[in-house]
């Protein structure tokens, strides 16, 4: 079907976080979608839960705010560390807030604000295949019905594919390699004391870190590591809690703990990295989990998310009418460019931050690093919290945590020099493989003259 007769000017794979809510943004400004997704039902997730608060923000810029509302979603001020008896907190700066909340009602909510309008319209099944021109040219995608399994088409100028880390048309649209860093075992405890309330917490007295934050009123969600690359065994779990969990559970949650633990209602997860690397083709764009991925131990993942609609809608708000398939395609190529410096930090914190959490050495650095307070804690945590994405100031941060820890041990004895040489060499190698993904040396030199 040509361009120009087509019913819609966007067709949307995926209706989770990334595609209803481009959906939510975009449908009240007149752009007819078509919105597809093989299960509308409300979706049990233990990640995505914890939005920064730049994901905040941009929600706020996109006057979709409303949509925190009405399911019990709970304000965080900041980040508590806990190592022993040892306890620091780091708040938001300039009383920016986060927001803890279960991903199901957040993303029932985007779904209902993007189908109240007319110009969405819902398909109910499985995408099957990009549909292609005689130039090779994306001009929609076949699906099938849920209800009548009919095989359908629709056909639009523009393709968005966000369904999500399993994405089925990675292959067709990117040259993404996949790895699992680890997994997380998933707990909610309820009615239970945290050590601050209104904060994430971070427990980096066991071999593994783990988090906690509130998702409700009365409901904290529990976040463990296991690391390695193949899922755990259910007998191994239970001996990766029992030696590297339990005992550092804070006793105002410990009976909650012990209950959710009893009760067996624990879910794993992989834990994904993926750097973006698109392959940009005409009539087609990836957006969210399906085009890049982080590790989610900072809770980054709806940052980048919300980041990403803002590039990509900006982008297309501005072209005149969706007929030009030209101009789209110029669109998508500033869009991954935009998208890739603006989420860079964000990328590159999660993984690097997950690597000095595994490292005993680096672990108690970043400790009292942070515990020191002033630029230290501030600047870090505006680059966690998605307030800065100064790339200099990420690299800068990084240095003077190896430098401050491998100081400290020399500092304390001139015999711990080996260990402090230690320090220096992990952090490189952890930070370098990020940023070669990730940054270019002409981003980091400009971030730096506009620091």
């Amino acid at each position: 079907m040509p361009h120009m007769k087509s019913k819609f000017d966007i067709c949307i794979i995926g209706a989770g976080m990334a595609g209803a809510t481009i959906a939510a943004y975009l449908a009240p400004k007149g752009i007819k979608i078509a919105l597809i997704d093989q299960c509308f039902k409300e979706k049990k997730r233990i990640v995505g839960e914890l939005l920064q608060p730049g994901a905040v923000l941009s929600l706020e810029q996109m006057g979709l705010l409303d949509l925190l509302k009405g399911f019990d979603a709970q304000a965080v001020d900041g980040y508590a560390l806990i190592q022993g008896e040892q306890k620091t907190t780091i708040p938001y700066p300039n009383h920016y807030t986060g927001m803890g909340l279960h991903n199901g009602q957040f993303l029932q909510q985007i779904r209902a604000s993007a189908l109240a309008n007319d110009s969405v319209t819902k398909i109910h099944g499985k995408a099957l295949q990009l549909l292609e021109n005689d130039r090779q040219e994306i001009i929609g995608v076949s699906y099938r019905e849920e209800l009548s399994s009919e095989i359908k088409t629709i056909h639009a100028p523009l393709t968005i594919t966000s369904d999500g880390f399993f994405s089925n048309f990675r292959e067709d649209l990117s040259n993404n390699e996949k790895t699992v860093t680890s997994y997380f075992i998933g707990l909610i405890l309820n009615d239970c004391d945290m050590p601050f309330p209104r904060h994430g917490h971070v427990f980096l007295s066991g071999p593994t870190p783990f988090i906690c934050y509130p998702i409700s009123s009365h409901e904290v969600r529990l976040l463990i590591d296991f690391p390695g690359e193949l899922l755990p065994r259910k007998a191994l779990l239970q001996a990766h809690l029992d030696a590297n969990v339990t005992p550092y559970i804070p006793e105002g949650m410990r009976s909650s703990y012990d209950l959710a633990i009893k009760t067996g209602g624990f879910k794993v997860m992989p834990n994904h990295y993926m750097a973006a690397n698109p392959i940009i083709r005409k009539g087609a764009v990836m957006l969210g989990d399906a085009l890049n991925m982080r590790h989610p131990l900072t809770g980054g993942g709806l940052t980048a998310v919300f980041s990403d609609i803002q590039i990509l809608s900006a982008h297309l708000l501005a072209m005149p009418d969706f007929y030009n398939t030209d101009l789209i395609h110029k669109k998508i190529e500033a869009y991954y460019r935009d998208r890739q410096n603006a989420n860079a930090n964000l990328n590159i914190l999660a993984n690097a931050l997950y690597g000095v959490m595994s490292n005993e050495l680096l672990k108690t650095a970043v400790f009292k690093y942070l515990q020191c307070g002033g630029n230290n804690s501030l600047e870090s945590i505006a680059i966690l919290a998605g307030l800065n994405k100064n790339h200099y100031s990420l690299i800068k941060q990084f240095a003077n945590l190896a430098l401050f820890g491998a100081y400290d041990l020399v500092r304390q004895s001139i015999t711990r020099l080996p260990q402090a040489a230690k320090i220096l060499f992990d952090a490189f190698c952890i930070i370098k493989p990020l940023a070669k993904n990730e940054l270019s040396l002409s981003a980091v030199i400009n971030d730096y003259f506009k620091k």
